[in-house]
This record gives C-alpha cells, structure tokens and sequence, in this order.
C-alpha cells in the first residue's frame, strides 16, 4: 500500500491540471482514485480526498479573499447552508455500504459528466459583482441538497454552484468562479472536520503524496488552456468521466 500511494503524486499533477483548465473541483477525480487504484475504503477515501482538496483550494481561496474578487457574505451564507448536508452526507458514508457508495459516485460522475456536456457557461464579464444574502434564499435548499453529496463522496459543488450564480443570481463569471472557489473551501475543511469527529481517518502518506503534485499540477493547467483547444480538453474530460462512472457502476456489483 505505501508503494502505491507514490502513485498519488502524478495523480495530483494529472488531476489539477485538468480540473484546473475545465474549471470543476477534483473531488470527482480523487475518489475514483483513491478507491480504483489505492484500493482505500470509501470512508477513508472521503476524508483524505477532502483533505487534498482543502490544500488545492486554500491557495486559490486565499488569492481571491486578497484581491476581494469573491464576494464573502455570499460565500458565508453558502457555506452555513451547505452545513446540514454535508453531516447527512458523512452520516450516509459510514451507513451505506461500500458497494452502494461506489455505485452512488458512478452515478454522480456519469451525471457530471452529461451536465458537462449540456452546459455553456461563456467566461463574459456581464452581470454583478455582489448580490444581496437575501436574494440567496430561495436557492438555499439547492445548496442544502448539493451538500450531501459534497459530503457523502467529497465531490465538489462547484460544477453547480457556478451555473446557479451565473443564471439566477446574475453574478459576473469572475466572481461566480472566486465565491464558489471559497465556498468549496469552506465545505472541504467543514466535511473533514465532520468526517474525523464521527470516527473516519485519512491515509496522511497518499494525502502527503497527493500535496506537491496538486501545487504543481495548479500551475500547469492554466497552461494547457492556452496551448491545448478548450474543445479538446473538455472532450477528454467528458471521455474520462464516463470511463471512470461505467467502472464504478459495474464495479459495484
């Protein structure tokens, strides 16, 4: 088991370049990784994939809050919202089985995939750059609901909570990306916090492995975008999704 969690330090350069240049969290990518190759148990893959995410977005977390492109409160009321999901989420890892949880994460995957797909969020620089809490409310239980996921299998709200403050509260996409960035921060620090107080540990050696590779893996994607057509890159995404949710669901059985 050591000698594979080495293999968590190309997986961190592959996974965060990629999900840095399409623009999604890598909670998607880390579980499948954690439980395909490292051969973790669901729980222990939630917690240390929330882990290494919570180092992948603090720096980008950080970046944001310092040129107060991210609208706070905003990301704040997300966050308390995203609160009770994510407990019902980490309560239903340590009560589902490992084959229901694989076969659950199959079906998210093969879900974001196609909602890749469907989606056409345009990087224009339309809309408000702050919205009031109170104009929130009513997507409050989307948040609520996308939680449970978040903290059921570690995967990012990200891939939602983009479009949502795009198309209902007519956020500029600079600030949707810098508040979901800071939410998704927050979520990933709460479910860790969450997942260890019912009793899960991470695998600290493929978290330490993981680390280095995510930092490096960071700075490349935004090379890629320039050098490799946005088409292209999202096609291989989409490719590797659908992959990894087939596996998964047939694994599960």
């Amino acid at each position: 088991m050591a000698g594979l969690n080495l293999l968590a330090f190309p997986a961190g350069v592959i996974i965060a370049a990629l999900a840095s240049a399409v623009g999604i969290g890598g909670g998607i990518l880390w579980m499948p990784f954690f439980i395909i190759f490292l051969k973790l148990s669901p729980e222990t893959a939630v917690v240390t994939s929330l882990l290494v995410q919570t180092a992948g977005m603090g720096s980008g977390s950080a970046a944001y809050i310092k040129k107060k492109t991210a609208d706070l409160p905003l990301a704040g009321f997300f966050l308390l919202l995203a609160l009770p999901g994510l407990g019902i989420g980490a309560l239903l890892t340590r009560l589902l089985s490992s084959a229901n949880l694989e076969l659950a994460l199959g079906i998210l995957t093969l879900t974001t995939a196609f909602i890749f797909v469907s989606a056409n969020q345009k990087y224009t620089d339309t809309g408000q750059d702050r919205v009031a809490v109170k104009q929130a409310r009513h997507c409050g239980w989307l948040v609520s609901f996308m939680a449970v996921a978040s903290g059921m299998l570690s995967v990012s709200i990200g891939e939602w909570l983009v479009p949502l403050m795009r198309n209902r509260l007519k956020l500029r996409m600079r600030v949707a990306v810098a508040t979901s960035i800071v939410t998704i921060f927050g979520t990933c620090v709460a479910g860790s916090v969450i997942h260890v107080i019912l009793g899960a540990s991470a695998d600290l050696s493929a978290f330490f492995w993981a680390v280095p590779g995510v930092i490096i893996g960071g700075q490349i994607g935004p090379w890629f975008t320039e050098k490799i057509n946005e088409r292209m890159l999202k096609e291989v995404f989409i490719f590797l999704l659908t992959l990894i949710g087939i596996h998964l669901i047939y694994n599960s059985y």
